[in-house]
């Protein structure tokens, strides 16, 4: 509620003070009421209005984002699907929306030497938090339908914990049997995170909405084969460069997991599609074309 009060009140004065033209946030936030400074507006996804939970970023978005994002001059957003959800949500124009995807960070995220051989379990690997949308519990029973079959092979769950979603999975995950399968990685440093990605055998995210699919891009930057879904941000970045299922099934999940685990030639030819489609990313490409359109935006004015 404070940084509600503050985008309210504090930035159009800040905004006044400093004798600024135009606000942009990174993020939907601002003022409302009568415009007198223009505001340009980011939106990364519309998911609390999509798939909203009982919270005041719910009730906020719910409320406050619609009318901020109808009184922009313009918006910028990471992809076309969620450029449409925008206009299928607050009614928004689209000529009003200016898509700018992100980037990832190259010098980190990039394809690691051969992993020493038997120096570690092998495993499948998702990040990301546990929010319900992302679909864990779907992603755990297909692959408790594949553990007896490779008890070699591990699915590693690596993300913040949710306060309601985090103990359920885990009480299925132990009605499964599959405690000795699965393992929770409730946190990963920074510095960590790409040999991660780089040491598994694939990347799996069948979210069942996404923005964007920021993982899913930095999985295939490092190489590792992706599986991720159809009908979202993930399925726009993604391309044809990863592996993509209906993420309301299960069995499709299964499908999936089954040819990464089973073809290698499925895991040789998705990760050079990868890796070969995140090099068409990059912050640089966004931070221009950020700075094209605000100027665009101050030309208007």
């Amino acid at each position: 509620m404070k940084r509600l009060a503050w985008s309210q009140f504090q930035l159009p004065r800040l905004a006044r003070k400093t004798g600024a033209r135009l606000i942009f946030t990174p993020a939907p936030e601002g003022y409302l009421g009568r415009q007198g400074i223009p505001q340009v507006v980011m939106v990364h996804d519309l998911r609390t209005i999509s798939h909203p939970e009982r919270s005041l970023q719910s009730a906020y978005f719910r409320s406050w984002v619609p009318p901020l994002l109808r009184s922009s001059v313009r918006i910028f957003t990471n992809s076309v699907f969620t450029a449409l959800e925008i206009e299928r949500c607050t009614g928004v124009p689209m000529d009003k929306i200016r898509v700018i995807p992100l980037g990832y960070d190259d010098q980190r995220f990039q394809l690691a030497e051969a992993r020493l051989p038997g120096d570690q379990r092998p495993y499948l690997l998702y990040i990301g938090q546990a929010y319900p949308h992302k679909n864990i519990r779907r992603l755990i029973e297909a692959f408790a339908a594949l553990a007896p079959r490779y008890p070699e092979i591990k699915l590693v769950l690596a993300g913040k914990p949710h306060s309601s979603e985090t103990p359920k999975l885990q009480a299925l995950v132990h009605q499964l049997g599959l405690d000795a399968q699965i393992e929770w990685r409730p946190y990963v440093a920074p510095e960590d995170l790409a040999g991660l990605y780089q040491g598994a055998l694939a990347f799996l995210y069948p979210s069942l909405w996404e923005g964007f699919g920021l993982p899913v891009l930095e999985a295939m930057a490092c190489g590792t084969p992706v599986l991720t879904s159809y009908g979202s941000g993930t399925q726009e970045v993604a391309a044809d460069a990863a592996l993509l299922v209906d993420p309301l099934s299960s069995l499709a999940i299964q499908d999936g997991l089954l040819q990464l685990l089973e073809q290698p030639q499925v895991r040789s030819e998705l990760r050079l599609r990868g890796l070969q489609r995140a090099r068409s990313y990059s912050w640089v490409k966004t931070a221009v074309a950020t700075r094209t359109e605000l100027e665009a935006c101050l030309n208007l004015l």
